[in-house]
């Protein structure tokens, strides 16, 4: 019973990065001097090679030892997944009804929740990239809460699966869009591809961005939640009114926060998280014309590069295991 419940957080988990990659590869554009090609082919097929290893060597570690899932679901179990759903409806309500715009709400609802309910700051940190999904998508209270309950049960489910990967909060999240939007008949929006003089700036933004989380949580103390959502809303507040492309450049820098939550035991050294932020910048706008308007996107984006990064690691030695995650680890990942 126990590995299906383990099963159930892992599968999904790793399958959602495939998807978003070879959704991408397959929907993209043709390469032109004026735009970046949407996951070349070239691009590609590597990054999926790599993502799909560290997936496998995490399943194989989860299921063999049991790292995963320690005992079965319960009553603190539920509230977790109350709180994901909780925390999607309150920044829906924030992002759409208040016009306080899906990042900033986001970034301000991880923060509160995180300092008044540091036990759940994560529970509700997962919810608020439910809440960002765009109306066209989940267009109402009850679809949004469906799709938080789902995301929470996937974030329970994979306790101790994939833990200290940055990202995996909102992975868990766009799995939950992705069922309540299929099972609904919901379609993606439209989304445009992105100049390449903009992808240098989503490169170098996305670097920064990982690295200041990474500094604020592990250096500082503040933990991955308050030192992710802190940069979010720096970038949601700051990137808009004052640089070009600045909504694309708060996603991206919202993105590799993410990216910045990783633990150093999965992705080591300033250098290694400043180069999954700048992989995140990439993706973002490799992904612009894919799964627009869904909630977790970016998380998925930011799980999906620090695998990459991983997967780097390993190909560049034959010591270097999926660490597994400790006792202590829990749902705070």
């Amino acid at each position: 019973m126990r590995n299906v419940v383990r099963a159930i957080g892992l599968i999904p988990l790793g399958i959602a990065p495939v998807v978003l990659l070879v959704t991408a590869a397959l929907g993209g554009a043709q390469p032109s001097l004026s735009t970046f090609p949407v996951v070349p082919w070239i691009a590609a097929l590597p990054a999926v090679t790599f993502v799909g290893y560290i997936v496998g060597l995490e399943a194989d570690a989860a299921l063999r030892t049991g790292a995963g899932g320690r005992r079965l679901p319960g009553a603190a179990e539920g509230v977790t997944v109350l709180a994901v759903a909780g925390g999607a409806l309150v920044t829906r309500v924030l992002a759409v009804d208040l016009g306080l715009g899906v990042i900033v709400a986001a970034a301000l609802v991880g923060l509160v929740a995180d300092r008044v309910a540091p036990s759940h700051g994560a529970a509700v940190y997962c919810g608020t990239f439910v809440g960002m999904a765009s109306p066209v998508l989940l267009p109402d209270a009850v679809s949004v809460a469906a799709a938080g309950l789902v995301a929470g049960m996937v974030f329970v489910a994979g306790d101790g699966v994939f833990d200290g990967f940055g990202g995996k909060l909102g992975t868990a999240a766009f799995v939950g869009c992705v069922a309540v939007a299929s099972a609904f008949g919901a379609s993606s929006g439209v989304g445009t591809q992105v100049a390449l003089p903009t992808v240098v700036g989503y490169v170098l933004a996305g670097a920064a961005a990982a690295g200041v989380t990474s500094v604020c949580s592990v250096r500082l103390g503040h933990g991955p939640v308050q030192a992710s959502a802190l940069v979010g809303l720096v970038g949601g507040l700051v990137c808009p009114p004052l640089l070009p492309a600045g909504e694309g450049l708060a996603g991206v820098v919202f993105c590799a926060s993410f990216a910045g939550m990783a633990r150093p035991t999965r992705v080591p050294g300033a250098w290694t998280t400043a180069t999954a932020g700048a992989v995140c910048g990439l993706l973002v706008a490799a992904t612009s014309t894919v799964f627009v308007g869904f909630g977790g996107k970016l998380g998925t984006i930011a799980f999906a590069a620090c695998l990459i990064v991983r997967g780097l690691l390993a190909a560049g030695t034959d010591t270097l295991p999926a660490s597994l995650p400790t006792p202590t680890d829990g749902l705070r990942s």
